[in-house]
């Protein structure tokens, strides 16, 4: 799903500084109620935690994963050069780092009056990627390229269930990809693409927003989800700005399954607004968009349920609008791909990736820019992954030369 406005360039867009704060407003607002919300249940957390203490999970030692209270830090690192093009290929190799630090407290477990489960997420990002200042690319190399570092608190959020949990709330600074225009098998692709690009000017890493989610299982099959986003919020803030512009996104999702219940898959339709407002004296126009996803499971190695095996993917996000299209924004786009789990025999957890990414440009040029990613992510131990990864960037931003990235990841569950 992408966003455009038309008058707001999209380096603003892609690097958060769309989120600044207007002065000059200071109306009571949706984000604020939720924030209150927030607050008030936050108070509560010392209780808890002596009624934690009280049923034998003092905060000292905490069972770890899993019990009342679940702490799960994880660290990626990753280090790509650009080989050719782009903006330059001279002294372009780079080091980034991101430490997370995912706190979840369950309050069913505690045995407390609250119901469903509190959770936080610190992030903690070092190092410089290669779109800024070496490739040039709209959609962005790496999904945890943050542009400047951050030090923040990126989500806080209570979520509870309703009518024998048909019916989910989530109230709460929140991730707008974490439920929406998301594709599970594109997970471990390291494109920004494959998930949310920064450049769709969302509520997404490396800026979440307070917001108000409701999640509806309409039968087994059907789940639809509808959300109220603060838009312009900067990720380091509670996540409440100062501006009057409201996201309101919806997305309706059918899980199936083929050949008896062996072969899985998700069919998903959304459709997202983006109400007009102003940036520091800037105003921009209401925006649309919508998005169109596919996931199947095609070959699976061993039927007795484990995920090796073969899967695609492939997704079409297009923006209709009658305001002018900015120079820097992004127009349709599409991601496709597929990923092969446990292809060498004894690597059963490894995973292969090949994707595609195609966005439509206004920056002159070729006016397009596509990707192609190729990446083996082997799972060393338990806790560890690395992930040799190789990207094409073709007309990046559609006015710089093909550009070749090459480069790995690893990940560490701590």
């Amino acid at each position: 799903m992408v966003f455009d406005s038309t008058e707001i360039t999209g380096w603003e867009l892609r690097t958060g500084y769309l989120a600044v704060r207007d002065p000059c407003r200071n109306k009571p607002r949706l984000s604020v109620l939720l924030l209150t919300v927030v607050i008030y249940f936050g108070s509560n957390l010392a209780q808890l935690a002596a009624q934690s203490a009280h049923y034998g999970y003092p905060l000292g030692r905490l069972p770890h994963p899993g019990g009342c209270v679940s702490v799960a830090p994880t660290y990626y690192g990753e280090v790509f050069t650009n080989t050719r093009g782009g903006i330059t290929s001279k002294d372009a190799t780079q080091y980034q780092g991101l430490l997370e630090l995912a706190l979840t407290l369950d309050f069913e477990e505690m045995e407390t009056p609250l119901l469903g489960k509190f959770f936080l997420l610190a992030q903690n990002t070092h190092g410089r990627g290669l779109t800024e200042d070496f490739v040039g690319d709209t959609q962005v190399l790496s999904n945890i390229d943050s542009f400047k570092n951050i030090m923040q608190v990126s989500e806080y959020w209570w979520e509870f269930g309703l009518l024998d949990d048909d019916i989910t709330v989530r109230l709460g600074k929140q991730d707008f990809n974490t439920e929406f225009v998301y594709i599970d098998t594109a997970a471990d692709f390291v494109q920004s693409s494959f998930g949310l690009t920064p450049s769709a000017s969302l509520p997404t890493y490396p800026n979440p927003a307070m917001a108000a989610l409701v999640m509806m299982q309409l039968n087994e099959s059907l789940l639809l989800k509808v959300g109220v986003w603060d838009a312009l919020a900067e990720g380091g803030s509670w996540g409440v700005s100062d501006n009057d512009s409201v996201l309101v996104a919806s997305e309706l999702e059918y899980q199936y399954a083929l050949g008896g219940g062996k072969f899985p898959g998700v069919l998903s339709i959304g459709a997202g607004y983006l109400s007009g407002d102003e940036v520091s004296g800037t105003p921009f126009g209401d925006v649309h968009g919508y998005s169109l996803q596919f996931e199947q499971l095609l070959y699976r190695e061993c039927m007795s349920g484990t995920a090796q095996g073969l899967a695609i993917f492939a997704a079409y996000y297009p923006r209709f609008s009658n305001a002018p299209v900015l120079v820097n924004a992004i127009g349709d786009s599409f991601v496709a791909g597929f990923v092969y789990t446990g292809l060498v025999d004894g690597r059963d957890e490894d995973v292969l990736g090949v994707g595609v990414a195609w966005a439509e440009l206004f920056q002159g040029g070729t006016n397009e820019e596509t990707v192609l990613e190729l990446f083996y992510k082997a799972q060393l131990t338990r806790n560890t992954s690395l992930q040799p990864d190789l990207q094409y960037i073709a007309t990046p931003s559609g006015i710089y030369s093909d550009a070749l990235a090459v480069g790995f990841r690893f990940q560490v569950d701590l």
